[in-house]
């Protein structure tokens, strides 16, 4: 049985969850899930913190791309904060990485997200 380690915890108005383990078919929906939950009670600038992801394959990328959907209709943001080589390779083969910024460290991803939201309202 496949396992996702989800845990959210705010931090300067941005969502972080940190996604542990492998986000696959088995597991997809469950990501989808939790970062609906965690953006309807926190706001929609969300970080998806990957320092813990071993895997990702399509299935995740599509679980990451409903929520990038999801954050956009509601006005904020997401951005994808130290994935490994294996997960860096997926993000940038589809893509991916043109539309959801990706940062090296869950705090230069905060400091993004902070001066973007900032940007935002300022108008």
């Amino acid at each position: 049985m496949h396992r996702l380690g989800l845990n959210t915890r705010v931090e300067n108005h941005s969502v972080i969850v940190q996604v542990e383990g492998e986000l696959d078919i088995a597991t997809a929906g469950d990501l989808q899930e939790h970062v609906l939950s965690a953006i309807d009670a926190h706001g929609p600038w969300l970080i998806l913190d990957f320092s813990r992801l071993d895997f990702m394959d399509s299935s995740g990328l599509n679980a990451v791309i409903n929520g990038y959907r999801a954050v956009k209709e509601r006005g904020g943001s997401l951005a994808l904060a130290a994935p490994n080589e294996r997960v860096t390779k997926v993000v940038r083969l589809v893509g991916l990485h043109r539309q959801v910024p990706v940062h090296r460290t869950v705090a230069a991803a905060v400091i993004a997200m902070e001066a973007l939201e900032a940007k935002q309202q300022a108008g």
